[in-house]
């Protein structure tokens, strides 16, 4: 069943009204007639399931079946500071951090970016958050991971400090593997990590992590590409402490 996230707004008594890209995809991409059903999702935890019974040029509607609600989509909380990368990176590892679970997703303006994207430019925010959207409904999600504007460490690092786990991937990090942090027995609901861009992190940027309660950490002796530690710390994290590799009740 295709599946759709729409505003709070659309959804009034027992009917749903979609507009923009989406009814344009219902109606033109995907070919839908009436009587076909669709889930809709309003991002606070409810999914309805809808019958179309009017699909006109500008706007697709439908009346509610059934409707159900879950109060998260994974049980742990993994807020992702990425050092922009050059290229289409970004794009990529929001497309697959999504679909990993991770709560929310901040772009980091740090030392080694080669990208700039001034404060102003809303042009990319807005690109990752449709991807954001676009990769929870094909993954099942109930909530999109929010994607603010652009921070700079101390930023990230002053607003995320009092999360129960808090690790900065530094290549340069030789005695101590994330394996060997995980190792601790702690209560984990709530895990912010920090990921450089192609080059690293500097020096004094994991120092400055550190002075916030951040945990260096490595990933073993090869040197993985930024989207390749992003995905590969969501997906060891999702593992141990959160729903990857459960199966749905």
């Amino acid at each position: 069943m295709h599946r759709f996230f729409v505003d709070r707004e659309s959804i009034i008594n027992n009917r749903v009204k979609i507009t923009g890209d989406d009814a344009k995809q219902i109606r033109k991409v995907l070919r839908m007639k009436e009587g076909k059903e669709i889930a809709v999702l309003d991002g606070m935890g409810w999914e309805y399931r809808v019958q179309l019974d009017e699909i006109e040029k500008g706007y697709v509607s439908g009346e509610i079946k059934s409707k159900d609600f879950k109060i998260e989509d994974s049980k742990i909380k993994i807020i992702l500071g990425q050092g922009i990368p050059k290229g289409d990176k970004m794009d990529f590892i929001v497309q697959k951090a999504t679909e990993l679970g991770a709560h929310k997703i901040i772009p980091l303006r740090l030392e080694r970016c080669i990208v700039r994207i001034k404060d102003k430019d809303s042009g990319k925010i807005k690109r990752w958050q449709r991807i954001a959207k676009e990769s929870a409904e094909q993954s099942m999600r109930r909530f999109i991971p929010s994607i603010h504007e652009i921070f700079d460490l101390e930023q990230f690092c002053n607003k995320y400090k009092d999360t129960d786990l808090k690790i900065v991937f530094y290549e340069e990090e030789k005695k101590r593997g994330l394996k060997d942090l995980l190792n601790k027995k702690i209560e984990v609901k709530s895990i912010s990590i920090i990921v450089g861009p192609e080059g690293g992190l500097s020096r004094e940027e994991v120092e400055i992590a550190d002075s916030y309660g951040f945990v260096s950490a490595g990933l073993g002796q090869r040197i993985l590409r930024t989207d390749t530690v992003a995905l590969t710390a969501l997906s060891i994290l999702q593992f141990l402490y959160g729903d990857l590799g459960n199966i749905r009740e």
